[in-house]
């Protein structure tokens, strides 16, 4: 009898370590499996993570977001993953099938998902606070209206919960870099007293050259133009207020042309008060590099770009095959 005890002893020393490497075994394929098994989702999926919360709201957010296939799938990988999974607050871009181990990295680097807005050039600060604004993924109020000219036109990168604010910051201290830096390498002989009256004419450049080429000749235009004393008479500041954008260009009547603001060149000399838009970087660039010409006077040619002439005859030229081409193009719309 004590030999039958000893062999059944001896056997449990075999079996139980056995049984007990089977039984981890087992737990560390269902876990393996559990955590790398694909996502129930088929796109890829943003989850917010609100900054002071647990492990309790976590799981929840995950399971609602439709990214994990029952909340103890966290609960299991959470206890395995222990210290090395500590999540982050912020705006996470979910790839689609993402398994849960591949989503706890995500969280836990803090990997938050990069937004971007872009600012296309010519716009009024009022256009640019209306459309950050009209943003649900920034937070926060704008302290007062950007100076006009002064919003960098160019493509920002963001994360979610951003303030407004300092989105605006970041555009006006790209305009001044970009600005500062422009101007220290400016052509001589330019009529311009500082920084600032570069970017006035750059905004109108801006408004009249649709087209990239026509940038640096509408600027020889202008410095020519103030050079001798002439007045811009430029288009775009007739109407100019600031204000958002009208939806529509209105038509400038003779009486528009005759009435006198602060930024109506018809009927001011020199430089407007103020720029009339946020300029790009082109338009900056032609302000304080014009091309080098004897042109004083441009009219459009009805196609998006623009007829350049020496003379005031040449010029009335010009103006007549202007609206030649609108009148047949009106006549076309017409049948």
């Amino acid at each position: 009898m004590f030999i039958k005890a000893a062999r059944f002893i001896s056997r449990s020393a075999v079996i139980f370590p056995l049984l007990c490497i089977i039984s981890s075994a087992s737990v560390y394929v269902w876990h393996d499996n559990m955590t790398t098994v694909a996502g129930p989702h088929q796109d890829d999926v943003l989850v917010v993570i609100a900054p002071g919360s647990g492990h309790n709201t976590l799981r929840h957010v995950l399971y609602r977001a439709g990214v994990i296939h029952h909340i103890y799938h966290y609960d299991v990988a959470r206890i395995f993953a222990g210290e090395s999974f500590s999540p982050k607050a912020g705006e996470f871009l979910l790839p689609a099938k993402a398994n849960v181990k591949k989503i706890f990295s995500i969280i836990h680097k803090g990997k938050n998902h990069q937004r971007r807005l872009t600012i296309v050039e010519g716009l009024r600060s009022a256009d640019v606070l209306k459309l950050i604004t009209a943003m649900p993924n920034l937070t926060g109020s704008v302290k007062s209206m950007p100076d006009e000219g002064s919003l960098r036109p160019e493509t920002y990168f963001y994360v979610h919960a951003t303030p407004r604010q300092a989105l605006i910051d970041r555009m006006q201290q790209s305009q001044e870099l970009a600005l500062s830096k422009a101007w220290s390498k400016r052509e001589k002989d330019l009529p311009y007293d500082n920084p600032y009256h570069a970017l006035i004419m750059a905004s109108i450049i801006e408004k009249e050259a649709s087209a990239g080429d026509d940038r640096r000749l509408v600027a020889a235009v202008l410095v020519n133009r103030l050079k001798k004393g002439m007045r811009l008479q430029s288009d775009p500041t007739v109407l100019y207020e600031a204000s958002e954008s009208p939806p529509k260009p209105p038509q400038i009547t003779k009486t528009d042309l005759k009435t006198k603001t602060p930024w109506n060149t018809y009927v001011i000399n020199g430089l407007p008060k103020t720029p009339i838009c946020n300029p790009g970087q082109e338009s900056i660039m032609a302000a304080l590099h014009p091309a080098k010409s004897d042109y004083t006077y441009f009219v459009s040619d009805g196609e998006g770009g623009l007829r350049f002439a020496k003379t005031l005859d040449a010029h009335n030229r010009n103006v007549r095959l202007f609206r030649q081409y609108k009148a047949a193009a009106e006549r076309d719309r017409g049948k």
